[in-house]
């Protein structure tokens, strides 16, 4: 039994032997719809030592932090009369707050008898808005929910069609107030548009997904599946074991940690106490190589990483992380998890010097400062490696591997209720993120962990997001990416693959951010979605990309519109 088996099964026996203390639920998504109010919110007001930074958030801290009571007094900018929906959509978007404290309603199907028990099941259907299926006692909570997504459009640019079929179910609850659960399946049918089809060829993934096999003309098949269980040993630690995403920032992107890849194996330890919150994530990523049917070309990886939030004041949030991505792929350890990295305190840069390895270790630092209950200022900034001469010298050295990100969000805009505002900027230097050796590379099933442009990229980004009234939703951007890509004509690497390694550079100084083959992306869309019913949403969408660049191969415009309908379904990005 390997190393990662044996620390499952013991991290499972220290979990059950613990005496709980603390009620436990589960995570909201990501994307959820939740989030731009809590966002708001936090913004808005003085949002106690809730970390915005570590997503997903868990509903529970939701709800017993100063976020959730303020937004009971209804004491904030969004909270106002003339806009009571927006809070109960919170509420009905999170039924465990409800059911928390309303534990005499019961929910049994009798024994021995069908019709009384059909009829029992009746009443559960739609009895809360939020769920197709609700049952509770004051010991369980289950909550059971479709998830339906359909749409149709063109991509102009070639005149083809593009279409999305997806069905799955969403299965949460909790057990005892102690232990949070829940599945998300989805079976999901894809034709893209043509420029989504070029990145799938050429990396043989779909970004954001795993195993894709070809359906019908052009277009593609895929299993979905995510799920996890948390459980809280003490009152200031929470734990978490499946598999899902994960995202560290306070941005559109984030320079350490994103949801743009596949969902993983991970384990996830969340210490909370004062001022502080500090999070150990331990995960096994996929090395992909191909697609086949034996798994030839898929193997085990593995990424950890400590982060720990300090809020120095009020509104000021500021963090430090660091990361380590490695294999063990010789024939002594044969994949397996080095329990080295399992010390959830000590640097792992002195993990790797005592080992002797040559590991990929990145580390850096985030910040997030609220200012006038209007405004947040955020960025990141990742190092990959460096030599301090050569940063003091500016001397372009390919060593000096780093990123930046800095941000402005504005909300309720020129006092405008409902419109808010946001501004990037990002740059990644050439070959950060990647490695000598190709399967350490910041990277998960051919995906990017972090920004899906990988590196040798300046980007800017602005961001408006309007809602008018409570069921309608608006959201506009656009992004300008300049980013150096690698010839076809040319054995060199110039930095901005992060699939392959940093050998074969084209020197070792001198080195500048969009080098190789120029490239610029001009990428803008367009979304407005209205709430027929609780998380039901008619969607229109509007996308404008053109890339310029110096090789006519990477050169190409899309023009592409679409209409859809989903159903407990976030609507999937393509703004890359």
């Amino acid at each position: 039994m390997n190393s990662i088996r044996q620390f499952v099964i013991l991290s499972a026996f220290l979990v059950l032997g613990s005496s709980f203390t603390k009620a436990q639920s589960t995570y909201l998504p990501i994307n959820s719809f939740t989030n731009y109010y809590i966002d708001r919110l936090d913004i808005g007001g003085d949002s106690n030592n809730f970390t915005t930074s570590l997503k997903p958030y868990s509903r529970i801290e939701v709800g017993s932090s100063k976020l959730y009571s303020d937004m009971v007094r209804g004491g904030y900018i969004w909270v106002k009369d003339h806009y009571p929906n927006r809070f109960n959509y919170f509420m009905l978007d999170n039924l465990y707050f409800k059911y928390w404290k309303d534990t005499t309603q019961t929910f049994e199907l009798p024994v021995g008898n069908k019709n009384k028990a059909w009829k029992s099941f009746k009443k559960r259907i739609y009895h809360e808005e939020a769920a197709l299926f609700s049952a509770r006692n004051k010991d369980f909570l289950l909550i059971i929910n479709p998830v339906l997504g359909f749409s149709g459009g063109k991509d102009f640019s070639n005149s083809s069609s593009t279409f999305q079929n997806t069905r799955g179910i969403e299965v949460r609850g909790m057990i005892d107030q102690k232990v949070g659960f829940y599945s998300y399946l989805t079976e999901n049918q894809f034709r893209f548009p043509n420029y989504y089809n070029q990145i799938i060829d050429s990396t043989g993934v779909i970004p954001g997904n795993g195993f894709h096999k070809p359906f019908g003309s052009n277009a593609h098949d895929f299993f979905m599946a995510r799920g996890y269980i948390t459980v809280s040993p003490t009152k200031h630690i929470g734990m978490q074991f499946g598999h899902d995403r994960n995202f560290i920032g306070n941005g559109y992107r984030s320079l350490i940690l994103s949801n743009f890849s596949n969902p993983y194996l991970f384990l996830k330890i969340n210490t909370k106490i004062w001022r502080f919150n500090y999070q150990n994530l331990f995960t096994q990523l996929t090395d992909f190589k191909s697609q086949s049917a034996s798994g030839e070309g898929v193997k085990p990886k593995y990424f950890v990483n400590h982060y720990l939030g300090i809020k120095l004041f009020k509104t000021l949030n500021i963090g430090f992380f660091e990361s380590v991505v490695y294999d063990r792929s010789d024939s002594i350890h044969k994949g397996s998890f080095d329990i080295n990295y399992l010390n959830p305190v000590i640097f792992y840069r002195a993990i790797e010097h005592n080992l002797n390895s040559s590991d990929n270790v990145i580390v850096g630092m985030d910040w997030k400062w609220n200012f006038k209950k209007r405004f947040s200022f955020y960025g990141q900034f990742v190092l990959d490696e460096f030599i301090k001469n050569e940063m003091i010298k500016r001397t372009g050295s390919w060593v000096n591997k780093f990123g930046v990100q800095t941000g402005l969000k504005y909300i309720n805009a020129f006092t405008i209720n409902g419109l808010d505002l946001q501004v990037e900027y990002n740059l990644v230097r050439p070959y950060t993120y990647t490695h000598f050796k190709q399967s350490q590379n910041y990277v998960n099933y051919n995906q990017a962990l972090s920004h899906p442009f990988g590196a040798n990229f300046k980007e800017g980004i602005f961001i408006a997001k309007y809602q008018p009234f409570y069921k309608l939703f608006i959201e506009t951007g656009f992004i300008y990416v300049m980013k150096g890509l690698d010839s076809n004509s040319s054995t060199k690497h110039f930095g901005g693959n992060i699939l392959t390694t940093y050998e074969n550079r084209p020197n070792e100084k001198g080195l500048k951010i969009g080098q190789g083959v120029k490239t610029n992306y001009s990428i803008f869309f367009f979304n407005a979605s209205y709430m027929l019913y609780h998380n039901l949403w008619i969607d229109a969408r509007a996308n404008i990309r053109a890339v310029k660049s110096d090789l006519a191969k990477y050169q190409g415009n899309t023009n592409w519109f679409q209409l859809g309908l989903r159903m407990n379904l976030d609507m999937r990005n393509y703004d890359f």
